[in-house]
């Protein structure tokens, strides 16, 4: 909506007793008519200044370890794990194998937000780290997340001088996904502290499909 400048001026005289910081009207839009000078205001109690809005168009992807081992959700349990599979045990184990990335827009962007989902026996589930440890939660992700950090939300960074990814989380900055090692053998996704960007554990391929 475009606010008359005397109009402007009119609220800024009656706030002009008010502290500074409240008295700040951010002018996105100018527009001259019919000899008038119109600006637009912000409305600072409709536009959502922290938030992440769900993009179209999700993409499907294969992720591997530099093990070249498959991530997959155990069936039946709320874990991912990584595992050797030949091209057929891939599609034979699908859709647990398929993850989907599902992207987000920032208001402020701080990096390339997404949310890491699976299907499982028909139903979805979205991969959470809350608490510091990760599980899947049973829904889809919201359209819609008002706040600066969640636990669905991972920024994929690109490794300088690979073609790795790297996932941090929002919601623990400085917590990274990883692989680790189980005592009964196999290898677990887990939320693992510090940046190492050759951390060979934190890294990850991302083949599309």
């Amino acid at each position: 909506m475009l606010t008359c400048l005397a109009e402007v001026g009119r609220k800024m005289a009656d706030e002009m007793y008010c502290d500074s910081e409240d008295n700040v009207i951010n002018l996105i839009e100018i527009e001259f008519r019919d000899g008038t000078l119109y600006f637009k205001a912000e409305d600072d109690d409709l536009l959502q200044s922290d938030d992440f809005q769900k993009l179209e168009d999700p993409k499907k992807a294969i992720l591997r370890n530099l093990n070249n081992q498959v991530l997959m959700k155990k069936s039946g349990m709320d874990i991912a794990v990584l595992e050797d599979m030949t091209d057929y045990e891939i599609q034979a184990n699908a859709p647990q194998t398929i993850f989907i990335m599902q992207a987000y827009k920032e208001t402020e962007p701080s990096g390339m937000a997404i949310a890491i989902l699976v299907k499982s026996k028909n139903q979805i589930y979205s991969l959470s780290c809350q608490n510091k440890e990760l599980h899947f939660k049973e829904g889809a992700t919201p359209n819609h997340i008002a706040a600066t950090k969640s636990d669905f939300i991972f920024y994929q960074k690109k490794v300088i001088g690979h073609e790795k990814m790297q996932f941090e989380s929002s919601l623990y900055p400085g917590y990274f996904l990883a692989c680790k090692k189980e005592q009964q053998g196999y290898f677990k996704l887990v939320l693992k502290e510090g940046y190492q960007e050759d951390d060979e554990f934190m890294m990850f391929i991302v083949q599309y499909c």
